[in-house]
């Protein structure tokens, strides 16, 4: 996970991090500037706006939390 814009972290660099310009909010489908938050998959790139994600996160919770209760296992426990 990281944020996307300009790098200000390494100056020095003159590097840029990845952008969000152009690419789509995967939770509100809306399109995305800087900065943003990405999470990088291994066939593609998950963006959100940084308003976004705590939503996101609490229904990403609410889900594995139901999930468990539904199926009496915890997530990632071993058996």
């Amino acid at each position: 996970m990281s944020l996307t814009g300009p790098d200000f972290w390494s100056p020095e660099h003159g590097s840029v991090m990845p952008t969000a310009v152009g690419q789509t909010c995967c939770y509100c489908e809306q399109s995305t500037e800087d900065p943003a938050v990405m999470w990088a998959g291994p066939e593609t790139d998950i963006f959100l706006h940084v308003l976004c994600v705590p939503d996101f996160v609490t229904r990403l919770h609410v889900d594995l939390w139901t999930w468990q209760r539904r199926t009496g296992h915890r997530f990632g426990a071993a058996a």
